[in-house]
């Protein structure tokens, strides 16, 4: 007759899956797209677009099986915009992806979109 201990590391292997699981976090954004008056390459200020009102652009962190959520208002008045999250694998979120005419529409001057989808790995 095996000892009930001799289950524990079988058990651990199978509830391992939903102990990642509850980790995961929710991390939101809302990022207003204006243009703002910056120096990108040190040769001389013009109008970039900037979010919330500053250049460079923030950084979003997140961790794998964490959801993101992007609540993003294009407020450049004459430029459709949308984000690029370079170097995420957006399996099944293709459309949260951007570049424009490719996997999504743009976002019209004065309207606004909310990215929603959750950091997978490839």
């Amino acid at each position: 007759m095996t000892s009930p201990l001799s289950w524990f590391p079988i058990i651990g292997l199978l509830l391992l899956p939903f102990g990642l699981i509850s980790h995961a976090a929710t991390v939101t954004y809302d990022f207003n797209i204006t243009w703002v008056t910056s120096n990108p390459d040190n040769a001389f200020n013009r109008p970039t677009i900037g979010i919330n009102g500053k250049w460079p652009l923030p950084q979003i962190t997140a961790d794998v099986g964490d959801r993101v959520i992007v609540n993003v208002i294009n407020q450049l008045g004459n430029q459709s915009t949308s984000l690029h999250f370079h170097g995420i694998f957006q399996n099944g979120t293709n459309e949260m992806d951007g570049p424009l005419g490719v996997t999504q529409c743009p976002i019209l001057p004065g309207s606004s979109m909310t990215y929603n989808f959750t950091v997978c790995s490839p």
